[in-house]
């Protein structure tokens, strides 16, 4: 029970104790004094009928005399019962009066019974033996009396009920929303939430309260601040390049490792290797900090070309083109979802801003012709399951070649990539008619082998000879074709249909594509609105580079899918040195460290310190952590080692058709 409740509880029972007390002692008093004033008023009255009825009472003639003078008494309405009475006891004459009063209830008049006493007086005449005169007087006045006086103090007593309700609602107010409000804080620190009361209340033992409750919101705040912030400094530590800003060689080894295992996605796409030619002659020449300014004007170009940015680096790991400095003069930039044709301009470009870089900073040699000073590039295509040592041996191939060429670049004789990776729209327009999805789902388990959900993962086929088309090709022509939402439209479509029959928990992958429009978040809140009952089982996975590129969108969306009971996981967590701030911006319900981390989490220290502060940190948010791409049991023995939560991969479960 709360304690507003036993408080009017307790004070009603007090009340109702003072009420019946007081009404009782009250009734009580004004039931004595009535009965005495009722026996004064009789005796009177008797005296004084007496004293008239004497001269007549000694003569029978004369009776009806003496009965119209008890009778003019008696209508009065002021007594109950007159009786005269011989000398020998036998009445003469009687008179009586109902108690029933109609201005008083039967049932007041039964509690409070009023009992006037009869007043007997004697009348003589002359010599005879005296007669008896009997009156009783009537209660009904004292009845009403007694019944103004209980609606009186019944009155007052409400009065006070009132007063006092009023008064204790005034307490309780000024206690319990204090409370309230500290109770609250409590859960939004629980959330990551370190909010501060601002109304302070007066009252001495409340104020220490919630000065209390901010003082420790404070700490907590500065506490995690300095958490994150010594993970994002770790991280900026073992994965980036200090003079450029760009991820290093152990991210490259991490993420591209990543890529190439990651065989739900089906990646496909170039390695392109940079090597800037004249490092090595400037820092013998004219220094180490002018070979330092190259190497940053190289970098400045490289994201001018890449990423659209001008005068400034920008090292953005969760986009589709990624850079790494590799070595002192070596670059690398993986190049996912990309044609042959783009690949082949991005290095043309490039090529072209070096040599008129070149130009402009007077960077030249006499033993060679100018265009081989700057930098070259090999290049070489890349998919899923390659051996990583391979393509970078065939990526070295190309810029062994390319040095000796005079455009400066060149590509791998190894070809790699699938034949018929383009898929033309009017194909792309008949697998949306025909609407055959292949759904595949693959179990997130915990360490004793419980599990979570399935994430499912879409395939489809092509219309001509049902080969399957490699979902990252795709969604990339699709994107550029403006259909990734329609495809996505499809695949949920499909989802909800199955769960509705199999009543199966499973977490759907949203496209940034699709997140981005904010008709197709409208689209899936509607879809999800209609049939509110699956909602609980359903988990939507959203991509660190979604809530880069859509933060607005993905955070109403984020809190529109958790109205609905809907659970949300942020994917890729720890790709990208904003991980934190887009931790706190949707409060997923899980988090999916980036995969990168699981394939060396054995080998490398710097992988296990960070992982261990990126539980730490979700943990204290109380976000669930999964960890992909485990596909050993070594791996799997690390990662909870370091408190992961679940984990999901081959050496987890293999998916199978849904």
């Amino acid at each position: 029970m709360s304690l507003s409740k036993q408080l009017y509880l307790g004070l009603s029972l007090v009340l109702t104790l003072i009420f019946v007390g007081t009404l009782w002692i009250n009734v009580h008093n004004t039931h004595n004094y009535i009965n005495t004033q009722l026996a004064s008023h009789a005796h009177d009255a008797a005296i004084s009928l007496g004293l008239s009825i004497k001269p007549f009472i000694g003569d029978p003639e004369e009776l009806p005399m003496v009965d119209g003078m008890i009778k003019v008494i008696f209508d009065s309405g002021y007594y109950k019962q007159i009786i005269l009475k011989d000398n020998k006891g036998k009445i003469i004459l009687e008179k009586n009066n109902p108690v029933q009063s109609d201005n008083v209830p039967n049932w007041f008049v039964k509690l409070f019974t009023l009992t006037p006493p009869q007043s007997s007086i004697e009348v003589h005449y002359g010599w005879m033996k005296p007669s008896m005169l009997h009156i009783t007087s009537h209660p009904g006045l004292g009845y009403i009396q007694l019944w103004k006086s209980a609606i009186k103090s019944s009155w007052m007593a409400l009065f006070s009920f009132l007063l006092a309700g009023t008064l204790v609602s005034i307490v309780l107010r000024t206690i319990t929303e204090p409370l309230k409000k500290a109770v609250a804080q409590a859960d939004e620190i629980c959330q990551g939430n370190f909010v501060q009361i601002k109304d302070i209340p007066k009252a001495a033992e409340l104020n220490l309260f919630v000065n209390a409750m901010n003082r420790m919101s404070r700490i907590l705040q500065n506490m995690f601040n300095e958490l994150t912030k010594q993970t994002e400094k770790y991280q900026h530590f073992a994965y980036v390049d200090e003079l450029t800003g760009l991820a290093n060689r152990r991210a490259f080894n991490n993420q591209f490792k990543s890529l190439l295992a990651n065989k739900e996605h089906d990646n496909s796409g170039f390695l392109m290797i940079i090597r800037l030619s004249n490092l090595d002659s400037i820092n013998k020449s004219n220094g180490y900090v002018a070979g330092d300014e190259y190497v940053k004007q190289a970098v400045t170009l490289i994201n001018k070309t890449l990423f659209k940015v001008d005068g400034k680096v920008k090292n953005d790991l969760t986009a589709k083109h990624k850079a790494y400095r590799l070595a002192g003069s070596d670059f690398a930039i993986v190049m996912q979802e990309c044609s042959k044709e783009e690949c082949q301009q991005y290095a043309v470009e490039l090529m072209q801003l070096f040599n008129k870089a070149s130009v402009s900073t007077n960077i030249q040699t006499d033993d060679q012709e100018q265009f081989n000073k700057v930098a070259h590039i090999g290049i070489t295509s890349y998919v899923t399951d390659s051996e990583m040592p391979k393509i970078l041996g065939h990526a070295d191939n190309a810029l062994v070649k390319a040095l000796a060429d005079k455009e400066g670049w060149q590509f791998s004789d190894e070809v790699v990539m699938p034949q018929g990776n383009v898929i033309w729209k009017q194909e792309l327009d008949q697998l949306l008619e025909n609407e055959k999805v292949i759904l595949v789902a693959q179990a997130i388990k915990d360490k004793d082998n419980n599990i979570l959900t399935h994430e499912l993962y879409a395939r489809f086929n092509h219309t001509e000879n049902n080969t399957p088309i490699p979902m990252a090709q795709l969604m990339l022509v699709a994107e550029r074709l403006n259909l990734a939402e329609s495809f996505d439209k499809l695949v949920i479509s499909k989802v909800l249909t199955q769960v509705k029959k199999l009543q199966s928990s499973v977490a759907i992958n949203l496209s940034p594509a699709s997140i981005g429009q904010l008709s197709f978040s409208q689209w899936l809140i509607n879809e999800l609105a209609s049939d509110q009952d699956i909602c609980k089982l359903l988990t939507f996975e959203i991509s660190e580079q979604s809530l880069i590129h859509h933060a607005e969108n993905v955070c109403l969306l984020a809190k529109q899918l958790k109205a609905l009971n809907c659970k949300i996981t942020l994917e890729h967590f720890g790709a990208s040195t904003s991980s934190f701030t887009h931790l706190m911006q949707i409060k997923p319900d899980h988090v999916k460290i980036d995969g990168s981390y699981s394939q060396q989490i054995e080998k490398s220290t710097e992988n296990q310190l960070f992982v261990q502060s990126l539980v730490n940190i979700a943990h204290s948010l109380q976000i669930a952590v999964i960890a992909e791409l485990v596909e050993t049991d070594s791996q799997q023995e690390h990662l909870e080692s370091l408190s992961v939560d679940y984990f999901q991969g081959y050496n987890i479960d293999k998916p199978t058709v849904w």
